[in-house]
């Protein structure tokens, strides 16, 4: 791959420029004055819808949508030669011929049209890459048109315009790509046209041209303000393209490193959480690891963005290589590659009739999201705050004759049962007012399986399999601690009077720190490998998971549990009140999964213990879990070596998943005195890294309060 003249740090450079310049919806411009930022895409949208009066839904949102492809201006950054940015849909002043009131005028009116939310199923998704790269656009429009004729036959007219609607969307997005093939051609990029002409209908035949396919689709999904999409196994689907090419002497590892480089590039230019899976088992049980896995580790590691959200998963026959080069990552500090246990989440998937070759093949979108790739409707999710509805049952504790710890319990669980009905009723009400006839789906649904082949659009019948909506539980520890110090101070040994402990916590401990200190110290904490709580933890886990998967969606579907939160432990703490584990009101809720900050006071080992003792597999949307260690620990190989052996455990004893920070509370305090010295820091939050400046001073202390483990 000659390029002797530009390399891609060059692009890199290029893009973080232009990121610094976004602010939210605004765009700075170089002199450091604030200037409007207007997006073009919902005015050519807007005009799209005017011109396509009459026509049928699923054709109308097609035209939309290649109207934006088609009014890209189409920037090409300086040495890039992988097409595609989103720089081209932005202005610094409004293009001729529109005013700035027509412009808002027109924004308002693609907005009433409206398009699904998140939760009705539009974003953390992603395309059936695999059959994308093995048929090509032409082969995928061929069998639309194919399918369209069968509907014919059966006198289907719902299928003919939803086929419809597909077919004009892959026209549009091929001949956006052609688009881009003109644009090289007056860049001078020769070698980069002859590409997009060629995937512009062709399947791929080289791994560059296979990247740039990926590259454009990614694209072509945020031309309709789609957030955190992923990629999905990129080491699975462009390994046979790697490999050919490989053998037949086309292209170096140092090549295939850059082209990966450069794809990392454009998500970092995108910018949200963009998951990227590698390792894991293949759909026909074997170690999936390869060359390309060690090459998304080096590309993560190069490029060194938090928009790279990297999953690696593990299996018990993962090679000694792959935990060797994961921790080489981890340890930069940039909180990459979170990890994911197969024997924990396909066991889950099975159980509930997903079959064991589809199981086996799932990535994740989003932040940790169990997703079947490109075979289901886009993921949703919302938050469940499990001790606002403990703190309810302790406080009418008071009304009780003879309370005690199993009415307690009880009584808590039926309070979270209607909770869970409160939030499955919300859900559907909301997915009701998107029905597929009003909102339906044209380019997600052509990139999706057997929608073309049933006629039907995604959230219509179209996708293999139904939609998954996940029910974040929040607060775990929060609950086992409290549950935990209940149960032996004021239960069993009677040491805190129950009337002292429901006054005390009603006036947030005012006047009672040594209660307080007692409830933190006097009974365990969930995180130090001790069965008492631990037990609680588990016990909560399978209840809560059990309750939530026994919940169908209307019209397709399953609810399923998560123990995550990413930051919203914190708004929610602000919703409960003091409670018995001696936290006090409105301070933030334990860290999704995770041991409450700083009580993991035993070690890595009992740590591990601990998180191992609930049975995840019904967590079927995975969970976050948090470990923190002082950089020192894991220095050269014994580092590499110990942290390999924690890895080892994290499987052997079927943790769901583990994240880590490799970066001390010194540096962290230090980047939020002198945060211009810190401007490049990255740290893991909950399911995703960010930069460390740019979070809230509530992030950053939520972060900060974990507990640093600077031993074994």
């Amino acid at each position: 791959m000659a390029d002797t003249t530009h390399r891609w740090e060059e692009v890199l450079a290029q893009v973080r420029s232009n990121n610094q310049r976004l602010v939210g919806n605004r765009l700075l411009r170089p002199d450091g004055e604030g200037g409007s930022l207007f997006d073009m895409r919902p005015v050519w949208r807007a005009m799209a819808y005017r011109d396509a009066a009459g026509a049928s839904e699923p054709m109308a949102r097609a035209l939309a949508f290649s109207r934006v492809l088609a009014s890209d201006s189409l920037y090409i950054y300086s040495g890039d030669r992988l097409l595609g940015s989103h720089m081209g849909w932005f202005f610094d002043q409004p293009p001729d011929p529109f005013t700035g009131e027509e412009m808002a005028r027109l924004t308002e009116e693609s907005n009433r049209r409206g398009r699904r939310t998140f939760w009705a199923g539009w974003d953390h998704t992603l395309a059936d890459y695999p059959a994308l790269l093995e048929k090509g656009i032409g082969g995928l429009i061929q069998d639309a048109r194919d399918s369209r004729l069968r509907r014919i036959a059966e006198r289907d007219r719902k299928g003919e315009e939803t086929l419809d609607g597909m077919i004009t969307a892959l026209e549009g997005f091929s001949a956006y790509i052609r688009r881009w093939g003109d644009r090289a051609v007056s860049a001078g990029l020769r070698e980069e046209a002859a590409v997009a002409y060629r995937v512009a209908w062709a399947p791929p035949s080289t791994f560059r041209e296979a990247v740039q396919l990926v590259a454009l689709t990614h694209l072509a999904f945020e031309s309709e303000h789609r957030a955190h999409m992923a990629l999905g196994r990129v080491d699975q689907y462009l390994r046979p393209f790697y490999e050919k090419d490989r053998m037949a002497g086309r292209l170096t590892r140092e090549e295939a490193l850059e082209w990966i480089c450069r794809l990392w590039i454009k998500l970092a230019e995108n910018q949200g959480v963009q998951n990227i899976c590698i390792g894991g088992l293949t759909p026909d049980g074997r170690d999936g690891t390869n060359e390309l896995s060690y090459l998304c580790l080096e590309a993560t590691g190069l490029v060194h963005s938090p928009h790279t959200n990297l999953s690696a998963r593990f299996h018990d026959g993962t090679p000694d290589r792959f935990y060797h080069a994961c921790f080489d990552l981890i340890r930069t500090g940039i909180g990459f590659p979170a990890v994911f246990n197969d024997h924990v989440l396909i066991p889950g998937l099975i159980e509930i009739g997903i079959p064991d070759a589809v199981a086996r093949d799932y990535c994740m979108v989003g932040c940790i999201e169990t997703m079947l790739a490109g075979r289901q409707q886009a993921w949703s999710d919302g938050r469940f705050n499990m001790p606002y509805y403990l703190e309810r049952a302790i406080h009418a504790l008071r009304e009780k004759t003879n309370p005690s710890y199993e009415g307690l319990i009880q009584d808590f669980l039926e309070r979270m049962k209607q909770g869970l009905d409160e939030y499955t009723a919300r859900y559907h009400a909301h997915l009701r007012e998107y029905p597929p006839d009003r909102f339906p789906d044209p380019f997600l649904s052509a990139l999706t399986r057997d929608c073309i082949a049933r006629g039907r659009d995604i959230n219509d019948g179209g996708a293999q399999f139904n939609r998954f909506h996940g029910i974040a539980v929040m607060g775990l520890a929060t609950t086992a601690d409290s549950l935990a110090a209940l149960k032996k101070l004021v239960f069993e040994e009677k040491r805190v009077p129950l009337v002292v402990l429901l006054d005390a916590l009603q006036r947030n401990f005012e006047g009672e720190e040594p209660l307080r200190r007692l409830l933190e110290s006097g009974a365990p904490k969930y995180g130090n490998d001790v069965p008492y709580v631990d037990e609680i933890a588990a016990f909560l886990v399978d209840w809560v998971s059990r309750e939530i998967l026994s919940r169908e969606i209307e019209g397709g579907g399953r609810f399923v549990a998560a123990m995550a939160a990413n930051v919203s432990n914190i708004p929610a703490g602000k919703e409960v009140g003091a409670t018995p584990d001696g936290r006090q009101a409105g301070t933030p809720l334990s860290d999704a999964a995770s041991p409450y900050f700083g009580r993991d006071e035993k070690g890595p080992t009992a740590f591990l213990n601990s998180v191992s003792r609930p049975d995840y597999h019904r967590v079927l949307t995975g969970s976050v879990i948090n470990m923190k260690f002082e950089p020192e620990l894991f220095g050269g190989a014994e580092g590499c070596r110990i942290f390999t052996t924690l890895l080892k455990a994290f499987v052997a004893k079927r943790i769901p998943e583990l994240q880590f920070n490799f970066t001390g509370n010194r540096a962290l305090r230090e980047a939020q005195t002198n945060p211009d010295r810190y401007r490049n820091l990255i740290v893991r939050v909950s399911g995703f890294s960010e930069y460390f400046v740019n979070l809230s001073p509530e992030v950053q202390n939520d972060v900060i309060r974990r507990r640093a483990h600077a031993g074994l």
